[in-house]
């Protein structure tokens, strides 16, 4: 095997854990940066070896000279929206990417797979973001600089070993109950949810899991890689509902401009308590530009099979029906309500006719 030892960050998040599994299922010996002890039994259950320790750690080489390691998946960042202090979102991204492509160096690695995101390609509002974009010049959010700054970084580095960039776009599907799936779950059961009208770009779990694992194989050296299944709009995702269940209600559209009036609010709220709210300007930019992606040249070059949305929905319902998650409705504090303009992703409704629906097929 050509990358016998692999070492990775960033393992037991969103991205990084299927990937843990995926890399350990096809036989490599896998050494897992982390700080908790929350994880020790998933580790020792995979047979991983633990590296204790962060991004910064200056034990992190001592512990890992005589391993031999082949490659380095850097999974590891942070992303935080409406942040009254982004500091350490730039340092994690930033500077803890520095110190990773470092430990490549001292290690004589062969191979560093890095875990970007789409939306540094900063596409235009309404056009397709692809590996050739020409980025747009300005940010719509405090994440999407760092990211940014971080790749620019990465492929600028003097590195003795190739490098390969993976830009996955919304993360999605079974595994994810935070973020965006999390504001999704609380509005399953909702007759009337809102609505705004935007374009979406997602990649399913697996897909990505397997995109970072054939970057490994067969990615390029000096390359990028956008992962994404499909690219839809909110109103499809609501009509393809509909043709799967028996659900009869409409959504309640929420003008962007409506969302843009209110967002100062949550730039006030953010700078007059300790709380970071939902909502802000930042985060407005970010939900009323919305993403189109093309995740093609992943497609083609790493021969990544992509989900299409009717099963990628089939398959994340059910997920949600097997986890049998409580879904509640919020409670419309002035607060909520604010909340509920900014779901974008709260196409999704009927919990009830979904299960239902779902039992019939079985």
């Amino acid at each position: 095997m050509k990358y016998n030892n692999i070492f990775i960050t960033g393992s037991t998040g969103v991205v990084g854990k299927p990937l843990l599994r995926k890399i350990v299922d096809q036989g490599h010996n896998v050494f897992a940066l982390s700080r908790s002890n929350n994880n020790n039994q998933l580790f020792s259950d995979l047979g991983v070896i633990k590296i204790e320790g962060d991004l910064f750690s200056d034990s992190t080489y001592d512990h890992l000279s005589d391993k031999s390691i082949d490659a380095i998946f850097h999974i590891a960042g942070v992303n935080k929206m409406c942040s009254k202090n982004p500091d350490g979102m730039f340092k994690a991204n930033i500077e803890g990417t520095k110190q990773m492509l470092e430990l490549g160096n001292r290690l004589k690695i062969k191979k560093f797979i890095y875990t970007s995101s789409a939306v540094t390609l900063g596409e235009e509002l309404g056009t397709v973001g692809n590996e050739l974009s020409n980025h747009r010049g300005y940010f719509l959010s405090k994440y999407e600089e760092s990211k940014f700054l971080a790749e620019k970084e990465a492929f600028d580095y003097d590195k003795d070993f190739e490098f390969v960039s993976v830009n996955p776009s919304s993360v999605q599907g079974p595994g994810r109950v935070s973020g965006t799936a999390k504001l999704l779950i609380s509005t399953l059961n909702k007759k009337y949810p809102p609505l705004i009208k935007n374009n979406i770009s997602i990649v399913d779990i697996d897909d990505c899991t397997d995109g970072h694992y054939q970057a490994l194989l067969n990615g390029e050296a000096n390359e990028r890689y956008v992962l994404n299944s499909f690219q839809t709009t909110s109103e499809e995702l609501l009509f393809k509902l509909k043709s799967l269940s028996e659900w009869s209600g409409r959504p309640i559209y929420i003008p962007k401009s409506g969302l843009k009036i209110i967002a100062p609010l949550g730039d006030f709220y953010k700078l007059a308590s300790n709380s970071t709210p939902l909502i802000c300007s930042e985060s407005a930019r970010v939900l009323t530009h919305g993403h189109i992606y093309d995740g093609s040249k992943a497609e083609d070059k790493l021969n990544i099979d992509y989900i299409d949305l009717a099963m990628f929905m089939k398959k994340t319902i059910n997920w949600f029906v097997m986890m049998d998650f409580p879904i509640t409705l919020l409670s419309l504090t002035l607060a909520d309500f604010i909340v509920l303009l900014a779901l974008v992703f709260s196409y999704i409704s009927g919990y009830q006719y979904i299960s239902g629906y779902l039992q019939q097929t079985k």
